[in-house]
C-alpha cells in the first residue's frame, strides 16, 4: 500500500480518535507520524520515546501505567491534557508538553501499540523492519554511543512483541513506511 491509500483510508478517522504506529526501533514510526501530521488537520504527535523514564523502563508496567494516566486517560474523556518528557541526555524528565482536546492524536513509538492501549486506540499501524536495519538507521540517527543499548532493546522488543502479538493486532502492516510523498 502507497501513502496516499493508506491516506484515503484514514479519511475516517476523526478529532478526538488515537492512530498508534508501532514496530520495531529503525522502521520508520517517527517519519509517518510526521507525514500524517502534516496531512491530518488538526493532529499531533505524541512520542513514545519521551514518555520513557531511560533505557530501563522500556516496556515496563511503570511506562504502560505513565502512558495510560498521562495520555490516553484524558484522551478518552476528551480533555485538555500535560505529559512529561523525558530528556535522554539529562537522564531525567525535565519538561511538559500541553496538548489540547479534539486533536487527532498520533501515537508512535515502540511500545504504542500495547495490548493495554488497544481499547483506547482507534486504528493500529504497524511498520516493520529487520534488526540489522533498524539497528543501522538508529544509529546513524543517534551516534554508535548507544549501540549497547539499543541491541539490548532489540532484544527487549522483540519478546515483547512476541507476547503483545502487535503486529497481528494491527488494521495496517508495512515493511518500513509506506511510500509515495514521504
Amino acid at each position: 500500500m502507497q501513502y496516499q491509500t493508506l491516506l484515503s483510508n484514514l479519511a475516517k478517522v476523526k478529532h478526538g480518535d488515537l492512530i498508534a504506529i508501532d514496530g520495531p526501533a529503525g522502521s520508520g514510526k517517527s517519519t509517518l507520524a510526521r507525514s500524517l501530521v502534516k496531512d491530518l488537520p488538526n493532529s499531533v504527535i505524541i512520542a513514545v520515546d519521551d514518555l520513557y523514564d531511560g533505557w530501563a523502563d522500556a516496556f515496563t508496567p511503570r511506562l504502560t501505567a505513565r502512558v495510560i494516566e498521562q495520555v490516553l486517560l484524558p484522551i478518552s474523556k476528551n480533555q485538555e491534557f500535560r505529559y512529561d518528557i523525558y530528556d535522554w541526555h539529562k537522564a531525567k524528565f525535565v519538561k511538559s508538553n500541553v496538548v489540547p482536546r479534539d486533536q487527532i492524536y498520533i501515537l508512535e513509538g515502540v511500545c504504542a501499540g500495547h495490548q493495554q492501549f488497544r481499547g483506547f486506540i482507534d486504528l493500529l499501524i504497524w511498520l516493520n523492519v529487520s534488526d540489522e536495519i533498524g539497528l543501522k538507521r538508529v544509529l546513524d540517527r543517534d551516534g554508535d554511543l548507544i549501540r549497547d543499548q539499543m541491541i539490548q532493546f532489540q532484544q527487549a522488543q522483540r519478546s515483547h512483541f512476541a507476547q503483545d502479538l502487535t503486529e497481528a493486532a494491527a488494521d495496517y502492516k508495512f515493511d518500513g513506511v509506506p511510500k509515495t510523498n514521504l
